[in-house]
C-alpha cells in the first residue's frame, strides 16, 4: 500500500511539475529548434550569397579583361561600363563578402585608367585601413603609396611607407621608398632603402 501511495505521490509531483514548468520546456525546445533551423538557414544564404558573387566576381574579371584587350589605336580608351557595373553590384549586394573588397581593387584599376585619380586614392585609403581580409591591407597600402608618388604627393607616399609591413611586402616598400628617395635627390637615404630591399629579397 505505501510503495502505491509513494508512486502516486511521484505520479502526482510529476504532474504538479509539469503543469508548473511544462510550458517553460516547450517554449526552451521550440526556440532551440528554431535556432537550429535559423543558423542553418543562415549558413545556407551566406553560402548561397558567396556563390553568387563569386559568379559575378568571375563576370567581372572576364568583362574587365574584354575590354582591356579591346584597346587599340583606334579605340584607345577601354569601354569599362559593364564591369563597372557589376564591381559595384559586388561592392553593394555583398559588402560582408570576400569578392566586395576583390571588386574594390578591380574599381581602382579602373578608376585608374579612366583617370579618376581621386576616386582610386579614396578606395585604396579605405581598403588600407578597413578591409576585413589582412592580406588586401598591405596591398592597398602599398598601390596606394605608388599613386600618391605617381601623384607628385611624395611626403604622403612616404608617410604611407611608414610603420610596419608583413615580411612579404618589405622588400618592394623598400624599393618604392628608395624609388621616391631618389627623385626628391636623397641619394643616402634612397641608398639605405635600396640595401634594405636587397636584404629583405635574400
Amino acid at each position: 500500500m505505501s510503495y502505491e501511495q509513494s508512486e502516486e505521490e511521484q505520479v502526482e509531483a510529476l504532474k504538479r511539475w509539469w503543469k508548473k514548468n511544462g510550458s517553460a520546456v516547450i517554449s526552451g525546445l521550440v526556440l532551440a529548434a528554431a535556432l537550429s533551423l535559423g543558423w542553418q538557414y543562415w549558413q545556407g544564404q551566406r553560402e548561397l550569397q558567396a556563390e553568387r558573387a563569386g559568379h559575378i566576381f568571375t563576370e567581372m574579371s572576364q568583362a574587365l579583361e574584354s575590354a582591356t584587350l579591346a584597346v587599340s589605336p583606334q579605340n584607345p580608351i577601354a569601354d569599362l561600363q559593364k564591369p563597372r557595373a557589376l564591381a559595384e553590384q559586388i561592392v553593394n549586394e555583398f559588402p560582408n563578402s570576400y569578392y566586395a573588397e576583390l571588386a574594390a581593387l578591380s574599381l581602382v584599376r579602373m578608376d585608374l585608367e579612366s583617370q579618376q585619380n581621386d576616386a582610386a586614392r579614396a578606395r585604396l585609403e579605405h581598403l588600407s585601413e578597413h578591409a576585413k581580409n589582412e592580406a588586401i591591407r598591405p596591398l592597398a597600402r602599398l598601390r596606394l603609396a605608388h599613386l600618391q608618388w605617381g601623384l607628385g604627393q611624395t611626403d604622403a607616399a612616404l608617410k604611407t611607407l611608414e610603420g610596419s609591413w608583413p615580411e612579404t611586402y618589405r622588400s618592394d616598400t623598400e624599393a618604392l621608398r628608395g624609388d621616391i628617395l631618389v627623385s626628391l635627390a636623397r641619394f643616402d637615404e634612397a641608398r639605405q632603402a635600396y640595401d634594405a630591399a636587397l636584404a629583405q629579397a635574400t
